[in-house]
Order: C-alpha cells, then sequence, then structure tokens
C-alpha cells in the first residue's frame, strides 16, 4: 500500500444544509448509527490490507455526531485494521455543535493528530441562511475544547460569497478566525451545486450568487490578509499557518492513490476509480454479506488521467511539472495539452513556460474553468 491515502466516510449529520452535495443523512435512530460501524469494518477489513497510509482523512457528514462511545468504537475499528501509530496526519472533521472536551479527547486517544472544524461563518442570519446547526459562541467552544483535549493542528472551514453577506461580515469572519489561532484556514466561495436545496432555489429564482465583483474583492482580500498573517496559500481555497499543509488534500491534488470506505466512497489505484454503494442501508446490507460494496468502477484512459492530472494539480500554488506527469502516466502531456496551454496563457489565466503551468493572480478566479478545459480535452479527445 505504498503512498496511498485511507478516506473513511461517516455519512451522518444534524441537518442536510441546503449547499451541501456530501453523501450525508439525518439519521435519529442511533441503532443505524452501531450497524454502520459493523458494515464499516467489514468493508475496512476486505479493503485494507495491512501497512501505513500516507495520511489518513475521517470525513464525512459530520464524525463528531457520533456518541462519545460510538466515537471511540469508530477510531478503533480504523486502528484494528490501520498502523495509524507512524502516520503522519490523521484528520478528523468535526463540527461547532457536537464537538465536546469528551469527544476531542476521545479522538486525540484514538490517534487523530489533525482537526478540521466546519463553522463557515460567525454570523447567526448567515448560519440560519446555511442551515448550519451552530451559533458563533459554539464555533468557538468547540476550537478551545480541541485545544484543551491537546490539539496543536486544527484547521477551521469558512465560507464568503453566502447571499447576502457584506464584504465587512466577511472581513470580521476572517479577523475573528485569525484571533482563535487557527492553525490551517480553508476558505471557500460558496458554490451552487448540482441536486442541493440551494441550486433548486437559484433556478427557481428564491436565490441566487452575490454581484462578481464583491466575490472576487472577498476572494482578493483573503488571500492578502493571511499571507500578511503569515499563512502559506498553498492551494486556491486553503492557507497553511503553523500546522501545515493538509497532507491529505495534497495527496488528491497529487494524483495520488487512496482507498475509500464508507457509503459513496470512491477509491482510486493506477488509474482504477471505484464508487461505493451511495444508500446507506445498500451499502450496509453490501458490507455485512457480500464481497464488494461496488456501485461503479472505471478504468482512466491515459488521456483522462493527463487531464485529470492538470484539472487536480492547476489547483496548487506550485502547479503542474509537465515532465513529472508524462514520466508517471508514460504519456506525452505536453503534445496532448500544449495548445490549451497556450490558448490560456494568451487569456492570462495561467503562466507556461514550456516545462511547468500555473495559475496567474487572474486565473485564481476561475480555477474550475481553468481545469474544466482540460477535462474537456479528454472528452473530446
Amino acid at each position: 500500500m505504498t503512498a496511498t491515502s485511507l478516506y473513511v466516510h461517516v455519512p451522518f449529520c444534524v441537518v442536510k444544509c441546503g449547499y451541501c452535495d456530501f453523501n450525508s443523512y439525518v439519521v435519529v435512530d442511533e441503532e443505524l448509527h452501531d450497524r454502520f460501524l459493523a458494515a464499516l469494518s467489514a468493508e475496512l477489513g476486505r479493503r485494507w490490507r495491512g501497512g501505513r497510509p500516507t495520511t489518513v482523512f475521517i470525513g464525512g457528514g459530520t464524525p463528531s455526531l457520533l456518541s462519545p462511545a460510538r466515537l471511540e468504537r469508530l477510531l478503533a475499528i480504523v486502528g484494528e485494521h490501520v498502523d495509524l501509530a507512524g502516520c503522519a496526519e490523521v484528520t478528523m472533521e468535526a463540527n461547532p455543535e457536537s464537538l465536546t472536551v469528551d469527544k476531542a479527547r476521545i479522538a486525540r486517544a484514538g490517534g487523530v493528530n489533525r482537526l478540521s472544524i466546519g463553522v463557515q461563518t460567525f454570523h447567526a442570519h448567515l448560519l440560519r441562511f446555511l442551515d448550519r446547526a451552530h451559533d458563533a459562541a459554539k464555533a468557538e467552544a468547540a476550537f478551545v475544547a480541541a485545544r484543551e483535549a491537546g490539539f496543536d493542528n486544527i484547521s477551521l472551514d469558512l465560507m464568503f460569497g453566502i447571499p447576502g453577506e457584506s464584504f465587512d461580515e466577511w472581513r470580521r469572519d476572517l479577523e475573528r478566525a485569525l484571533q482563535l489561532g487557527s492553525d490551517h484556514l480553508s476558505c471557500y466561495n460558496l458554490t451552487f451545486e448540482p441536486g442541493t436545496r440551494f441550486e433548486r432555489d437559484r433556478r427557481q429564482g428564491r436565490t441566487g450568487p452575490n454581484d462578481q465583483g464583491l466575490d472576487r474583492a472577498m476572494f482578493e482580500h483573503t488571500r492578502s490578509r493571511l499571507a500578511e498573517a503569515g499563512f502559506e496559500a498553498y492551494e486556491v481555497s486553503n492557507f497553511a499557518g503553523r500546522g501545515g499543509r493538509c497532507r491529505h488534500n495534497d495527496h488528491y491534488w497529487l494524483q495520488g492513490d487512496y482507498v475509500g470506505v464508507g457509503p459513496g466512497a470512491s477509491s482510486h489505484r493506477d488509474g482504477v476509480r471505484v464508487t461505493n454503494l451511495k444508500p446507506l442501508d445498500a451499502w450496509c446490507d453490501a458490507a455485512l454479506s457480500g464481497p464488494t460494496c461496488t456501485a461503479s468502477a472505471e478504468t482512466l484512459r491515459p488521456l483522462q488521467r493527463v487531464a485529470e492530472a492538470l484539472w487536480l494539480g492547476i489547483r496548487r500554488a506550485d502547479g503542474v511539472e509537465i515532465e513529472a506527469v508524462s514520466r508517471r502516466l508514460r504519456i506525452d502531456a505536453r503534445a496532448a495539452l500544449e495548445p490549451i496551454f497556450v490558448r490560456q496563457q494568451r487569456e492570462g489565466s495561467i503562466v507556461w513556460d514550456g516545462a511547468r503551468v500555473r495559475l496567474t493572480g487572474e486565473g485564481l478566479l476561475f480555477a474550475d474553468q481553468v481545469g474544466g478545459d482540460y477535462l474537456a480535452a479528454a472528452i473530446d479527445g
């Protein structure tokens, strides 16, 4: 399992937020939590064949929603199958309404050394709009609880571009996160994802994105203010402070191999991508009774792998070294995509020096479009 990361998907949430397109469910019956844990143990036992993963990420959903005893069981299950002791980074996601000192201590004792807390905003009216179940006081209390439990690497997720949000409200959110002393910040521009309530509301005219100029001002302020505070902008939306980069996400952006377990989780190895069944009951049934939980599998063509390497890697501040991609995938990436590089450089979205491609300041604002050009070329090809 050399250079392979592990992702563990915990699909439970206290509420389904209007912007969320993740595979998550509001489940009141805690017996389903127990069934999920039994199924996870069964799948993990089949999928992970020993060895130490490069990184582990326990996400969701909301892992911290589990009761203390079930959270302890979750981490024991992962520890039974995976060598966590020497793993450089083991991250767990948590939400403020469910993270307590007790749960943070259980996470720390269970091998987690990095917490990612979903704050999004500190403003009450924006939290209500986003369907979040916490308030600003709980967000700060969760951070304090994590510190009290011994975590010295805490990341906060923040969101800007929320409909109706002012520039000053975003500026104050950023300052409040800095005052708390976060070790890493993820600052995402809200997007209207297909299948979400927000996207349905947008189509029906009940809501819509902010003015692009305002979103741009928020984005540019984020980068300048966090640079001033000593944070490294190592990816479009991610900023490393004292905790350093998120190694797990960086592994994805570098197109590393990974194993995903849990409902809807995806895995990738040597150009083969498989995705688990998404419905909770169907995944549990398959994990507990069958040899596989797979819903779909795809073998990527060489050009697809090159396009995805660019689509992922272009988001990193370092950009993409084209020859390294060519050697790894045994295809001439430059020949396949150079016409796009030339056009994008002419448009001002990338810098292309014949060896490396990276986003310009303007390109950072349109990273999804830049990366989408590479994916479209693979489809056309």
